[in-house]
């Protein structure tokens, strides 16, 4: 990594700006990221945003930054009512309602956790279930109505827009255009529908209740995330990010309640990723391009290629995926990995001088120094990337003529650690590796032998599932690769 943490730059969707990212504390970034909705599989358009997120995380950290990460669960919520209350009798009890509903976030939190595993992304400091921040929200809007920013209406409170001068600062909203004193209780509606938006929901029949001053209901949607955060990222946060889809209302709202509570700005910088389209379209099931991680694995993605397919791209671009791309990520990672394990080996070019011989460790330097640059502005992964094949194509053209001493190749390999440490692609392979492929290669071999053809076909399938190509050769041998 750098030898001291470089300033990185982002685009601050407050100000509309690239910009450097100044910790309140130097060295130390707290991140706050909103997490999913748990009541169904996340969708890869979801992953995308959780991957970005990732990436944003592993590149501070690759930088030398300390990095405090919470990532919110939300367990309560419409959707997570409406599916999980069906089948109830209309006089269930309350306990019955909590109890139906922690089931289905239950399982889906597991196999959230599980995808995140799947994609190599690493689990956040704080994840905090909404439903376990219940008593810090009724604080936070006890706070909001003591200053007058909160009204009680028919058991439900809501946030008074009006009393708010920066309201609409995130999403640059035209002040004149917004209703003053409407009130909805949708989580969700659209930029031209602005009215004052709902903290506490009174409770309806066949819902789940929390007791509150303002009687038996549930937390919006908005208060959570700023009653988490507050509580354990502070009141003042260096970076919140999320998708597009969540600039307004929801962290518009949030900006609301949290700086409406301070009296001062919350969060100082909030980055947010752009959508995927599949194949040039939206997602969605009757277009049949509606793909969960889990469906993708069914139709033998890896998840590794799928993880580099989206990182490759710039996370304020809309994304196209493709499986004609992923194909593309394939064959980029394997041509990583391959300079990798030459690297790893002792070299056995060397033709005597070579007139385009050059500095390998000059190279390098070059190349981590423009690997760095790029992603310090505004995580330009492409730009970033290109470096690395730059330098990997200079460095195999060299190795080709004049091998490159251990040292160097042992520089090398510290470079690819260090953006391996980001991009979580190309590791270092564990030696034992070596003993289990030989060990199935002499299993082969006796298979072969014994003209047990279905046995020898089985264990070559499965070496290529390891990503281990072998090549039989002439003199009866057999060698192996990395795919």
């Amino acid at each position: 990594m750098p030898k001291t943490p470089p300033t990185l730059s982002l685009f601050n969707t407050l100000t509309r700006q690239v910009e450097p990212v100044r910790p309140v504390t130097e060295g130390r970034i707290s991140l706050y990221t909103c997490g999913p909705t748990v009541y169904n599989y996340a969708h890869i358009g979801n992953l995308r945003t959780f991957l970005f997120q990732d990436l944003l995380k592993r590149t501070f950290r690759a930088a030398g930054y300390q990095v405090q990460h919470c990532m919110n669960i939300t367990d309560v919520e419409d959707k997570i009512i409406r599916d999980s209350q069906g089948a109830l009798a209309a006089d269930a009890s309350n306990e019955e309602r909590h109890a139906a509903m922690k089931t289905l976030t239950d399982r889906f939190t597991t196999i959230f956790l599980e995808d995140l595993d799947t994609l190599g992304i690493l689990p956040a400091d704080h994840m905090p279930r909404a439903t376990d921040y219940i008593p810090q929200m009724i604080r936070l809007i006890q706070d909001l109505e003591a200053k007058g920013l909160a009204y009680v209406r028919e058991g439900s409170v809501y946030y008074r827009i009006a009393g708010l001068p920066q309201y609409g600062c995130l999403a640059h909203l035209d002040r004149e255009g917004m209703q003053s004193g409407a009130s909805v209780d949708a989580d969700e509606y659209e930029r031209d529908s602005v009215t004052d938006f709902v903290l506490w929901k009174a409770a309806k029949p066949g819902e789940p209740w929390w007791a509150s001053p303002w009687g038996p209901g549930r937390p919006g949607w908005h208060i959570e995330c700023s009653a988490m955060g507050m509580d354990l990222l502070g009141d003042r946060v260096d970076l919140h990010s999320g998708g597009v889809d969540l600039i307004f209302p929801h962290h518009e709202n949030e900006i609301a309640q949290s700086e409406g509570c301070l009296g001062h700005r919350w969060v100082n910088h909030w980055v947010h990723g752009e959508f995927l389209m599949v194949e040039g379209q939206k997602m969605a099931k009757s277009l049949g391009n509606f793909f969960t991680l889990r469906d993708l694995t069914a139709k033998g993605v890896d998840a590794t290629a799928l993880r580099y397919a989206i990182q490759s791209n710039h996370y304020r671009k809309v994304l196209n995926f493709s499986f004609e791309g992923l194909r593309g990520a394939e064959n980029a990672l394997k041509r990583i990995r391959a300079f990798r394990a030459r690297m790893e080996g002792e070299g056995s070019a060397g033709g005597g001088p070579w007139k385009e011989a050059l500095d390998s460790t000059a190279r390098l330097a070059q190349a981590r120094e423009s690997f760095w640059a790029t992603m310090a502005d505004d995580l330009n992964t492409p730009e970033a990337l290109a470096e690395l094949f730059t330098l990997i194509s200079d460095l195999n053209a060299q190795d080709d003529h004049v091998a490159l001493i251990r040292e160097e190749r042992d520089a090398v390999l510290a470079f690819l650690d260090e953006t391996d440490a980001i991009f979580a692609a190309w590791p270092h392979q564990a030696h034992g590796l070596d003993a289990e492929v030989e060990a199935l290669i002499e299993a082969r071999r006796a298979a072969k032998a014994a003209k047990n053809w279905a046995e020898a076909d089985r264990v070559r399938e499965q070496l290529r599932t390891m990503g281990i190509v072998l090549e039989d050769r002439k003199d009866g041998s057999t060698g192996w690769r990395k795919a």
